[in-house]
Formats: structure tokens, C-alpha cells, sequence
């Protein structure tokens, strides 16, 4: 395995995970110029090694993978694929596993005592088994390598050492198996580092594993690839439904344990009102809320330009610190995601959010090519008139209000402003673009304002921004979750929550809807207690169905919504009939009656729109499973993708 084991190990400087939070002491020395025996001869040396171990999770901190769905865009494209992160490097599993080693030896050298040696040892394995996780969601089976593999290697040739893939079933079983072991060895809570690994975020990710596992072997023929492919008849990328209840079992194991620990809650918790609601699931991802809070990163480093960034890139154009020569307004949210958020009724329980536009109750229909003459739009629809822009979104889930930024939402001191176009007192329209007209002695704005700083999207879409300044949303909503209630941030430090409590809850409810297995009274109220938290007075059944759709609103820009049409097999393809495109609203002025009034029409997303991809946006199934490198020279069977 020449090329997969490449035997370099490079001591990582940065802490990244923690530096502020004091997760592991400084050590003297220049680390640059120290042997692995020199780290492991201090306890510090140890937690330098160890930070390492950290920095190889493969966290998808702020990332951006939503976009990548139906649910939202990048605010220049609209692109549709089978995206989940995945992991394939071999010298940093090297160097995990020669940490495993040498804790031990640590131990008998008496640098360490037994209880910091099963603590460092459990994180490895943690951070190991994280790191197979994200393998073999992308790969399937991988070779498991769970030695340095030094005695094989000379550093000038390969000794004929090929370790071959295991099956996909085999892998998963190993991800579980070292979490097992993390569980057992870690400590409840932790003393030396906020950010440090515990008992409990072993448990956290185990109960996301086996519920990955489940919904793959449970859902795999739904997008099943033919056994022609080599991959697939040796079982390494294949998983089937029977294996599928062991694994529900195992979410539920795991899940159970930390529910009934009870030191975790839903932060905030239960409330009737849509304005403390609101406030709260804001401040959630501010900071780091402990009771909600069971694994994650931190970005207080002690270094003001080490940061994220997510906050100066994504947030509206309006009120952006320009001068700062950043991006803004990257991260637009579609119709799709907002028609999912409930409305509420008068008594506080859920009713169809579905955002009404049209007197007729059509909400199924999207005109096309509304910026070109081919427009299929049709002015003379009876459209619902609303007195003004936030009039659709008033009763709308408290998240929904929480972290989507939408026409005419208050934030930062400013109106958001997303108007797409106008409809001028002679009928005729324009969409996406800036020019006004007067009618009775007052000037109107095609766009919702004169000056491009007042402006949050639909404007420049076809620019390139290669000056790397404005940006617009290519829809009506943008992110509001994670960004600063304030004012744009130029170096974000707010914490990654990377596992929290309430996809816990969520894991136990859709494995015991899934089964049959486990407490269904137990299920359904971890589903209803988070939406209770979002104000909803009511209790909704324990069905999968309910629980998908809650999971999908609650963790919406969280990255989870790729991952779960990867594990459940639901991204669309072209093989499966109609081939889809994003959708927004199109909030237009329309000045033909004496009174002007804003109405909303539905509308293909403008990237996405049949005149940049006349065959609409797709996946093929084979890319459910990720090409894997140089898999000729290790003598490994590729991947369907690549037959």
C-alpha cells in the first residue's frame, strides 16, 4: 500500500480545535524539531500529538453542503449532487494509530497514569472511528488498518503488503466496535478541554452511525446498483435490509443512554411563545449552549484572523462591511425549505405552511424563463395581494423566523430587502433587473430601492464578481442561522456544534418509528419536545414521515439534509423520471391597481432555470459510492463510478 500509506508525519502546529479553551497546554521546545519519542515523554508532548489526532476528524464544520439540495444554492449557481464529505488519507490513520501505540508505552513508562491513558486512548479511537465513518459513508468498504504497518515497510520499497477492502457491512461494524471501545474508556466530562471528547460524544456519534448504517442497509435498493459491478458482488458496496434492524437497535442503545442520563436538554426548552422561541433558537448557535451541546469545535483560538468566516461571506448584502473586500450574500435559501416550516394556528398547533400566493390554491406550479422574453410567467393570475412583503411568513415556525432571513424581516437595524421585479400600470413586467418608473408622481424601483446597498438579492445575478465584492441572493431568502444578530462579523468565532442533543432525540424517534423497536411513547415525545421548543402546542404522532420532515426543518443549513437522502437513498435521478430544479418566490410591486401591492409568484430558480440547464439538475446513483484514488497501484477494487 506504497501509495495509500505514504509515511510522513508532520506534527500539526495549530490547535485548531481549542487553543483558548486551553484543550491541551502549550509545550516548550520547538515542536517542528521533535521526535515522536521526544513527544511522548511528557505528558504535554502527548496532548501536542493528540491535538493532531483532533485536527484529523473530518468535521463538516460550517460547511456548506446544503446548497448542494433542493433546499437551498449557492447564490451564483444551482447545483444538485451527492455530496457527503468523505475521507481518504492513509498517513493520517498512520498517524492515529501510532499515537494508539505509543500512549501505551507512555503508561509503562509512568508519564502518564491509568486514568489519562484510557482518556487519550478513548479519544484516538474516537477520532479514529470518526474518521472510518466518514470512509465508509462515501467509499463503502475500505481497508481497515489498525497498526502503523512500520514492520512491513522498509521506506525504500513495499514488502507485497496490500491490505484489501473489507466489505461495507464489515467497515460499519468496525465504526461501531471502536466507539464501543471510546465509550468504555472516555470520561463523562472533562476537566482539561471544553472541546475534549467525553463519554457522551462517543455515544452521540454512535447513535448517528448505527442510524446511517440502518438507513443504508434498510433503504440501499432504493437506488440499488446492478451486482455487475465488481464492487457490488464482493459486498463492498452493498448492504441489504436484513441487516438493517441491528443497527436501529444499536441507535436506540445508544441514544437511550444519553436521554436518560439526564444531562442534556433541548436549550431554552419548551415555550408557547414564538418570540422567546425565536430568541432562543438564535442564540443556540451564537455561542455554545452546554446542556444541548455534546461534541464540537472551537474557534477561540487567541488569534483574531483564525475564524471561520461563515458570517462576513453569508451574510445579506444590506448592512455588509464591504471595506473588508469580502463576499457577501453566498447563501441563498429556496422556496423548497421554506414551504416545509408549519404555520401556526390560532391556538399555537401546526397547520400547512405551505406559503400561499395564489387565490386559486395553485401552489404547484413555477414559471420559467422569467427574465427573458420565453417568460412563462402570467401576469393576470389571480394572485393574492399582500399589503406588504413579510404579510406570507407572519405565522410561520419560530426557526423558520430564527434562521431564514426573507422579504421584509427585520435584522441588523435594516428591512430585508429581495424584491424581483414589478409589474408596471400597462401590464408589462420586469424581473431581475434595476429601473424604475413613475406612477402619479411617485418613483418606483424595479429592484425595491435605488441604491445597491439597500439591496439583498436578484440583482447582477450573471456577474461573476471577480472583484470578490457584492454578491446578491439568486432567491427572495437568505441563511440567517449562525450570523451575528448585530452586525456582519469579519472573523466569526462562534463554536461548531457538531453533534447537539436535539439530533439524538430525532435518531431515537425515526430508529424506533423505522423498527418497531425501543419505547414509541418515549419516541414520540422526543419528537414533540423539540417541536415544542419552537413554540408548537400540539403533539404530532410518531410516524417516519413526521420525523424526517421535523428533521429536516430543525437541522436545515446544518449540512444534515445531504446526508440524509445519502443514508436513506433519496436523491432524485434521472432514472427516476422527472428531472428537478430549485424553486424561490418572486416577491413583484405590482402598480396596476390603485394601490400598489406586493404579490409572490412561484419561479424556477434563476442558475437552475431551463435556459443554463435545459435537462434540469440530477444524480446519477452510481455516485452514491466516491471514486477512490490510485486504487490500481494498491491493488484495490475500484468503485462503480470508475468500472
Amino acid at each position: 500500500m506504497k501509495q495509500i500509506f505514504k509515511y510522513t508525519f508532520a506534527i500539526a502546529l495549530g490547535l485548531g480545535l481549542c487553543s483558548c479553551e486551553k484543550l491541551f497546554d502549550s509545550v516548550e521546545g520547538d515542536l517542528s524539531k521533535m521526535s515522536t519519542e521526544d513527544m511522548v515523554s511528557s505528558q504535554a508532548g502527548l496532548e501536542r500529538l493528540l491535538s493532531d489526532v483532533y485536527n484529523t476528524i473530518p468535521m463538516d464544520a460550517f460547511n456548506k453542503k446544503e446548497r448542494n439540495t433542493t433546499l437551498a444554492s449557492n447564490s451564483r449557481n444551482a447545483n444538485y449532487s451527492i455530496d457527503v464529505t468523505g475521507f481518504w488519507n492513509y498517513t493520517k490513520m498512520r498517524s492515529i494509530n501510532i499515537f494508539i501505540q505509543k500512549v501505551d508505552v507512555a503508561l509503562e513508562r509512568k508519564v502518564i497514569n491509568q486514568e489519562t491513558r484510557d482518556a487519550m486512548l478513548g479519544e484516538a479511537l474516537f477520532a479514529r472511528a470518526y474518521c472510518y465513518f466518514a470512509m465508509v459513508r462515501r467509499y463503502g468498504g475500505v481497508p481497515i488498518v489498525t497498526e502503523p504497518l512500520d514492520d512491513y515497510y522498509d521506506g525504500k520499497e513495499n514488502k507485497g503488503l496490500y491490505v484489501p477492502r473489507s466489505t461495507e457491512k464489515e467497515t460499519w461494524d468496525f465504526v461501531i466496535s471502536e466507539l464501543d471501545k471510546a465509550i468504555d474508556l472516555l470520561p463523562e466530562s472533562r476537566k482539561d478541554g471544553a472541546y475534549r471528547a467525553t463519554k457522551w460524544s462517543a455515544l452521540g456519534l454512535q447513535s448517528r452511525v448505527a442510524l446511517y448504517a440502518a438507513s443504508v442497509s434498510k433503504y440501499w435498493n432504493r437506488e440499488a446498483i446492478s451486482s455487475s459491478y465488481q464492487a457490488v458482488s464482493q459486498k463492498l458496496t452493498y448492504m441489504e435490509a436484513s441487516y438493517a434492524d441491528e443497527y436501529y437497535a444499536k441507535c436506540i442503545e445508544a441514544s437511550e443512554k444519553i436521554m436518560n442520563s439526564g444531562k442534556f436538554s433541548l436549550y431554552g426548552g419548551a415555550t408557547t411563545s414564538v418570540e422567546k422561541a425565536k430568541e432562543n433558537l438564535t442564540k443556540l448557535f451564537l455561542d455554545r449552549q452546554d446542556c444541548e451541546f455534546l461534541f464540537g469545535k472551537s474557534y477561540k483560538t487567541g488569534v483574531s484572523t483564525a475564524d471561520h468566516s461563515f458570517d462576513i461571506l453569508n451574510s445579506p448584502f444590506q448592512g455588509h462591511a464591504t471595506a473588508q473586500n469580502k463576499t457577501a450574500g453566498n447563501y441563498s435559501i429556496t422556496v423548497d425549505l421554506v414551504d416545509l416550516y408549519d404555520d401556526y394556528d390560532a391556538d399555537g398547533a401546526r397547520i400547512d405552511g405551505t406559503v400561499k400566493t395564489r387565490n386559486d390554491n395553485v401552489e404547484d406550479e413555477y414559471f420559467a424563463q422569467v427574465s427573458t422574453v420565453a417568460s412563462s410567467f402570467n401576469p393576470d393570475i389571480d394572485f393574492i395581494e399582500y399589503d406588504n412583503l413579510v404579510e406570507p411568513f407572519a405565522d410561520k415556525d419560530a426557526r423558520f423566523q430564527a434562521w431564514v432571513l426573507y422579504p421584509g424581516a427585520s435584522f441588523r437595524n435594516l428591512t430585508i430587502n429581495a424584491q424581483a421585479g414589478y409589474i408596471k400600470p400597462d401590464g408589462s413586467y420586469t424581473f431581475y433587473q434595476q429601473e424604475s418608473c413613475e406612477v402619479n408622481g411617485v418613483k418606483y424601483f424595479s429592484a425595491g430601492a435605488e441604491s445597491e446597498g439597500d439591496i439583498s438579492a436578484f440583482i447582477h445575478l450573471d456577474e461573476k464578481d471577480a472583484d470578490e465584492k457584492a454578491r446578491f441572493w439568486n432567491s427572495c431568502f437568505g441563511i440567517r442561522k449562525f450570523l451575528d444578530p448585530n452586525q456582519a462579523i469579519v472573523y466569526s468565532s462562534n463554536p461548531w456544534c457538531d453533534i447537539r442533543y436535539a439530533e439524538i432525540l430525532l435518531n431515537y424517534a425515526e430508529a424506533v418509528a423505522e423498527s418497531g423497536q425501543g419505547d414509541a411513547a418515549k419516541a414520540k415525545k422526543a419528537l414533540n419536545d423539540i417541536r415544542h421548543r419552537a413554540a408548537f402546542t400540539d403533539d404530532i404522532p410518531l410516524t417516519v414521515e413526521n420525523v424526517c420532515h421535523e428533521r429536516r426543518v430543525e437541522f436545515a443549513m446544518e449540512g444534515h439534509e445531504s446526508y440524509t437522502l445519502h443514508r436513506r437513498r433519496e436523491y432524485l435521478n434521472p432514472r427516476g423520471g422527472e428531472q428537478y430544479r430549485k424553486h424561490t418566490l418572486a416577491p413583484l410591486l405590482d402598480l396596476r391597481g390603485e394601490t400598489p401591492k406586493y404579490i409572490y409568484a412561484r419561479v424556477n430558480l434563476y442558475h437552475g432555470d431551463v435556459q443554463f440547464a435545459s435537462n434540469g439538475i440530477n444524480t446519477d446513483q452510481l455516485d452514491y459510492y466516491g471514486a477512490i484514488s490510485n486504487y490500481a497501484i494498491n491493488g484495490l477494487v475500484p468503485n462503480p463510478s470508475q468500472e
